[in-house]
């Protein structure tokens, strides 16, 4: 069984050797590491060659691009490596010493269809010091079609098999994809199948640096009222429903009927009035990963679309 970790780097020296330290101390010890760098300016090189030096496991991919940001940077991992699994991995988390192994034993067997398995995750400030955030216990609440409207699994829960990957490197056109991860995941839910594992393997920190976080603390409540949600929740309605076209466009010819006619009907919500989607939403049972959220998204998506379409199109 090869076994693969990505991690893709940015300036990332405050707190990768933490996390690669954290990689070295996995029980399951079977694994290669495969780091590519996004074009740091700090000593993130210089970390990654000690650590190669120390650990034969450790590789460096080095290519001439720059600043492709995280998304397409694990693209290029994805490509570059083979594997029988494959785990994503973020510079500045912690893993817990059972996370390789526990997710593992939960692999399936059958490479013939993606697969993927996600766990849960625990945040912790810039220390690793535990603290609460409401985002820790959105995982595992997504299945379905409600996956094309939300994302219950970041790309450092994940874990992959062979198809999965061999679909995603052929199909990812980067065009209107939200991230990779997202999209990974929509692959899986509609030719294979996802596997949802209650247990928190990662310690998710939150930093001043984060690319992608889990936003700002406290509980969900808090967070509805903080002065730049409405904008973000226009932008997750308008980014899913051109990721949701762009999968449409990309895997029309390999859909069921079911996931055809799904598919379909969400395109048409854009150019349909009000109680079109009203119909369509309540038709499908959608759902975010909380009800507060659901309710956002079902507002701006029910009476906001063509307009934020229409903001799009001008852009």
């Amino acid at each position: 069984m090869v076994v693969a970790i990505l991690m893709s780097t940015f300036n990332g020296e405050k707190y990768l050797n933490e996390q690669i330290e954290s990689l070295v101390n996995q029980t399951y010890k079977h694994w290669n590491l495969f780091i590519r760098d996004d074009g740091s300016i700090d000593h993130t090189s210089q970390i990654i060659t000690k650590w190669m030096r120390r650990d034969k496991r450790i590789h460096y991919i080095d290519d001439d691009s720059k600043n492709l940001k995280p998304a397409n940077s694990f693209l290029k991992l994805l490509k570059e490596v083979e594997a029988d699994y494959y785990f994503f991995c973020d510079q500045d988390d912690y893993w817990k010493s059972i996370k390789l192994e526990t997710m593992l034993k939960n692999a399936s067997n059958n490479q013939t269809i993606p697969n993927l398995v996600y766990c849960s995750l625990k945040c912790t400030d810039k220390n690793l010091v535990l603290e609460e955030n409401d985002f820790e216990n959105l995982m595992g609440k997504l299945s379905g079609k409600s996956r094309f409207i939300g994302n219950d699994m970041p790309g450092c829960v994940m874990m992959i098999n062979k198809k999965l990957r061999d679909v995603a490197i052929n199909s990812y056109t980067g065009n209107n994809i939200i991230m990779h991860d997202w999209w990974l995941a929509l692959i899986a839910e509609v030719f294979g199948n996802i596997a949802f594992l209650d247990k928190k393997l990662i310690y998710y920190r939150q930093h001043g640096d984060n690319s992608i976080g889990a936003g700002h603390r406290g509980g969900i409540i808090r967070k509805a009222f903080h002065k730049d949600v409405f904008s973000k929740q226009e932008d997750l309605v308008r980014e899913t429903y051109f990721q949701a076209k762009e999968f449409y466009s990309v895997f029309h010819n390999q859909l069921s009927d079911e996931w055809n006619d799904f598919l379909g009907m969400f395109i048409k919500c854009g150019s349909e009035s009000y109680r079109y989607r009203l119909q369509f939403f309540n038709t499908y049972k959608l759902h975010e990963s909380s009800k507060l959220r659901t309710l956002a998204y079902e507002y701006f998506f029910v009476f906001k679309l063509n307009n934020l379409l229409a903001t799009k199109e001008r852009d």
